[in-house]
């Protein structure tokens, strides 16, 4: 079985930190060789726009590609877990993880020993 792809990169909390993080993420998948997608972009930036926001700290974006499976990871200093929420009609905001749960094959979050890591996969 060949080795997964595996690329890393930390990201200040900044404003311009979705964007750099998004380049990153489709360069990273196209030097494996993943076709492109419009859905891992826009869960890139839902995922890292959380984390400047609400963890404001360095961002650490994770890429790992198998032959079975695309998984982006985003680490932070956070430990509290995101939740889902089902904002009103009206409301602006909220809806960063329910775009990823519509987006990926499947998303989770986990605390680490330094913070928390929220993830998607999608299945090749």
């Amino acid at each position: 079985m060949t080795a997964p792809f595996v690329v890393a990169e930390a990201f200040p909390a900044e404003l311009s930190t979705p964007g750099a993080a998004r380049h990153f993420v489709v360069e990273a998948l196209r030097s494996a060789g993943v076709p492109e997608s419009e859905s891992v972009p826009v869960a890139v930036s839902e995922l890292v726009t959380n984390s400047v926001l609400h963890a404001a700290s360095t961002t650490r974006v994770v890429v790992v590609v198998d032959r079975d499976c695309v998984r982006i990871e985003v680490h932070d200093a956070d430990a509290t877990l995101p939740v889902p929420r089902h904002p009103d009609p009206d409301t602006v905001t909220g809806r960063g993880l329910l775009l990823v749960d519509a987006l990926t094959d499947r998303w989770g979050a986990e605390r680490t020993g330094d913070g928390k890591v929220v993830w998607f996969e999608l299945d090749r």
